[in-house]
């Protein structure tokens, strides 16, 4: 077979492994190759890249450790060009030595099917080849604070460690008291204090201040903490962060296992589906902050005190 009608034929043949219809969401997340076959796949992340694109970067099953295929944009395929039912990803990748078409679609329980078509192009006279496989949801959430494209650590995937779990983070906090907290007034601003510490400086609502003091006295938070040198702050009670949503509260509900970094219209984010937890323009260190402290404390809700510009944004675990 040519290998131009290799790669056309990619879809006819792959027709023949079931598949489900699938909303883009579908695919998201972190998924492994158990088998780790002749596909040279060990590890795939899929994440949003705008509207039914998305971004796909592979990890082969090199030795000792993973190779980085790199990330690509794939495109989306629907059942109909007027449905919205999206039932397959493609994506390209070129190695060098060979050139390979990934086409994956949505199994059964949760599972993706994937099918690798590869096609040599260094001259070895070896054949090219068809591959299909399957794909579970890992806990292994890939690296944290490094670098996808030059990681130099064997450590896993991408330079991850195995568990997905995070190092414990450089913090600095503020203790304080919680029951000494108030709001004042400061001339045409409201601020939330305890003693002479500025917690919150919540503008000129009396409404806002009244109620991150509320909220730092419910959940008893008695210390505010930056990583690093990041000025990015987030509440604790003594060494652990905060359990249960309190009444009425706005909380957005995340996996902290899917939740990773993605780079949408030239602004880092941390997304989880289609969900964006946050923004921080060009500032990666920020993303890779709060990401540590997600991994780290296993963060599944973010809440707000007064949005859309809120006063207050801390985090809960469960």
């Amino acid at each position: 077979m040519a290998k131009t009608g290799l790669f056309a034929g990619a879809t006819a043949v792959f027709c023949l492994m079931a598949a489900a219809r699938a909303d883009i969401e579908n695919f998201y997340g972190n998924w492994e190759n158990a088998g780790r076959d002749a596909s040279g796949i060990a590890h795939v992340q899929i994440s949003p890249a705008g509207g039914n694109h998305v971004s796909v970067r592979i990890y082969g099953d090199c030795h000792p450790t993973e190779c980085n295929w790199g990330q690509v944009e794939a495109q989306s395929y629907t059942t109909s060009p007027r449905s919205g039912d999206v039932t397959s990803i493609s994506a390209f990748f070129n190695s060098g030595f060979a050139r390979k078409q990934i086409i994956i679609r949505e199994g059964k329980e949760s599972e993706l099917l994937f099918e690798v078509l590869t096609v040599f192009v260094d001259g070895s006279g070896r054949h090219d080849f068809d591959m299909t496989g399957g794909l579970k949801h890992t806990a292994w959430a890939g690296p944290i604070g490094q670098s996808w494209e030059n990681n130099s650590q064997g450590t896993g995937w991408g330079g991850g460690v195995p568990s997905g779990a995070s190092q414990r983070p450089n913090e600095t906090c503020i203790v304080f008291d919680p029951a000494a907290t108030q709001a004042v007034q400061a001339g045409a601003s409201w601020n939330v204090v305890a003693g002479k510490e500025i917690l919150v400086e919540a503008g000129s609502d009396e409404r806002n201040a009244l109620r991150v003091q509320a909220t730092i006295r419910h959940y008893r938070f008695n210390r505010k903490c930056h990583t690093g040198t990041a000025p990015l702050a987030y509440w604790k009670r003594g060494a652990e962060m905060a359990e249960r949503r309190m009444g009425g509260a706005d909380c957005i509900a995340f996996n902290p296992t899917t939740a990773h970094e993605a780079h949408i219209g030239h602004r880092w984010k941390i997304v989880d589906g289609v969900q964006w937890l946050a923004d921080f323009g060009d500032d990666k260190k920020q993303v890779d902050s709060l990401l540590s402290l997600i991994r780290f404390y296993r963060l599944d809700e973010e809440c707000f005190v007064a949005r859309p510009n809120p006063a207050m944004v801390y985090w809960l675990t469960h």
